[in-house]
């Protein structure tokens, strides 16, 4: 029997935000009453979530500022 792929599809909106003159990007969703986020292309911050989506951004932003640039 064949293997089916399920695929998630989350609607939400980029947030853009600088870290030490380099610009990431954060995909944020609503998820409930509340909100995650991830950053785009660095698996290694880990999703954040939190009431607001500005609050997640700035979770993501502070992990960025955490984490060793890549």
């Amino acid at each position: 029997m064949a293997e089916q792929v399920k695929r998630t599809v989350r609607k939400g909106r980029i947030y853009r935000f600088r870290v030490a003159d380099v610009e990431y990007s954060a995909f944020i969703w609503e998820a409930g009453t509340s909100f995650c986020g991830r950053v785009e292309d660095h698996p290694q911050v880990q999703q954040c979530r939190a009431r607001t989506a500005i609050a997640v951004r700035d979770l993501l932003r502070a992990a960025m500022t955490a984490a060793p640039p890549s």
